[in-house]
């Protein structure tokens, strides 16, 4: 018997998500430089932004807490965004309070939403909370804190006062700063049901606010949160671009990880984040260019899922990015130039395959809820093909991340209309595909 997922409401379903890093979205790295780009964004079709933690930071340098991958960095940075000093404060690296308020604002103005980062497994060592309420955290004999694998002390869950103060802070950002809902970083680290009591408070103030949930517990997906990460689909993807796993390799993966899933659970579907940036050998626009990014956003946003875009993807950005890279320290890092990038041929282009994109995602019934089938007629280890229905609609999906092929699809298309491709050519009965290659097709 398999089990039913929470139904998200319609406004997640109908686009994608867009991720911003503050530090690393703009060289203002602020919060006032996001809500300045907000009309830009909006019009590419990007209707919903999900912001880094841009709360208070432990500023400490003893390193005996920074985490292996802050250490790895070589920025000498002490302020960890997953490190935080105090969820009710915004850190003034990003802002102000204020100028939280006037993002969202803005946000709900042009009709979009936003999302913040909770980040509920850990605490900094030094946050005034665990010195008025040490038990908040979980503790070894000698009263030492217990830590996590990032060095951080580890939130103890059973303790009710620290129930409350979590619940109260998520109850702050909706009801006071008018936030969308939340994505929860290794939310599935956390109890289940401390998430459940959380979404009942946060609803009776916003009954669609959202939690999306950074982890592979798809169990989660019944109870307390809409959608869930996929790390195996970004990280299958980056091992095909990378010559370390064939394509069939990757749907086998999917086939057997959707039995794992709730009925009706979407996964997110993403290819870079503020974590890949930091620890994949390459960006993607230099490990595939142009037209291997190009293949995965539309790949992304036409598979069963939601689509999750980072900043700078838009633009077609491949600048060397990392997450504890900031003004104050760059280290060998960049920051995105984004009025450099905009008026360059590879930036227009992209915006424009976004904009295609975000506009069919938001007309499209089928991509929001349509059935997923992978399409095995085709016998090649390099082609992805799927077809996705509802009703009497459908879509069509084929990729090709191999060299040049040619495919004959018998009477599969029969009825569907080209709707978007590169690198590909239909000719007569034949699709002729180049590499990174890719056509999509509509019934409608």
């Amino acid at each position: 018997m398999k089990y039913v997922a929470i139904s998200p409401p319609e406004w997640l379903l109908k686009s994608l998500i867009y991720q911003i890093n503050p530090r690393t979205f703009s060289p203002e790295g602020t919060i006032a430089a996001v809500t300045k780009e907000l009309p830009f964004l909006h019009d590419l079709g990007f209707d919903i932004i999900y912001l880094c933690p841009i709360f208070e930071e432990d500023d400490s340098t003893d390193q005996r807490f920074w985490s292996p991958r802050q250490k790895k960095s070589g920025t000498n940075n002490p302020k960890n965004p997953y490190r935080m000093n105090n969820y009710f404060r915004i850190d003034p690296e990003y802002g102000t309070i204020d100028d939280l308020r006037q993002l969202t604002s803005e946000a709900h103005r042009l009709g979009m939403r936003v999302l913040l980062d909770l980040v509920y497994l850990h605490i900094g060592p030094n946050a005034d909370i665990l010195k008025r309420h040490p038990e908040f955290a979980k503790q070894n004999p000698d009263g030492s804190f217990i830590c996590t694998e990032w060095n951080f002390p580890r939130l103890d869950f059973n303790c009710e006062g620290l129930r409350e103060y979590l619940w109260c802070n998520m109850v702050y950002y909706i009801g006071e700063i008018d936030s969308d809902g939340f994505r929860c970083d290794v939310g599935d680290k956390i109890p289940i049901d401390f998430w459940v009591e959380a979404r009942r408070r946060i609803q009776a103030i916003k009954p669609d606010a959202v939690l999306i949930c950074e982890g592979s517990d798809y169990s989660y997906l019944l109870r307390g949160f809409d959608t869930s990460y996929c790390f195996a689909w970004h990280e299958g993807l980056y091992k095909v671009l990378s010559g370390k796993m064939t394509v069939a390799e990757l749907i086998k993966e999917e086939k057997l990880r959707s039995k794992n899933v709730p009925v009706g659970g979407l996964l997110i579907r993403d290819m870079e984040n503020h974590d890949q940036v930091t620890d994949w050998p390459e960006r993607i626009e230099i490990l595939a260019g142009h037209d291997g990014m190009e293949l995965i956003q539309v790949l992304n946003y036409a598979i069963a899922g939601i689509p999750m875009v980072y900043c700078g993807n838009e633009l077609a950005d491949s600048s060397h990015l990392n997450m504890f890279s900031n003004r104050f320290f760059p280290g060998e890092y960049e920051a995105t130039n984004r009025e450099l990038l905009k008026n360059t041929e590879s930036a227009k282009r992209r915006c424009q395959i976004m904009k295609t994109l975000n506009n069919w995602r938001s007309a499209s019934e089928v991509l929001r809820r349509g059935g997923m089938e992978f399409l095995d007629v085709f016998k090649s280890e390099d082609i992805i093909a799927f077809k996705r229905v509802l009703k009497e609609k459908s879509v069509i999906f084929i990729g090709n991340f191999g060299e040049n092929a040619e495919i004959v699809p018998g009477d599969l298309l029969a009825g569907h209309d080209l709707k978007m491709s590169n690198l590909a050519e239909l000719a007569g009965n034949t699709l002729k595909l180049q590499k990174y290659g890719y056509a999509a097709f509509e019934k409608r």
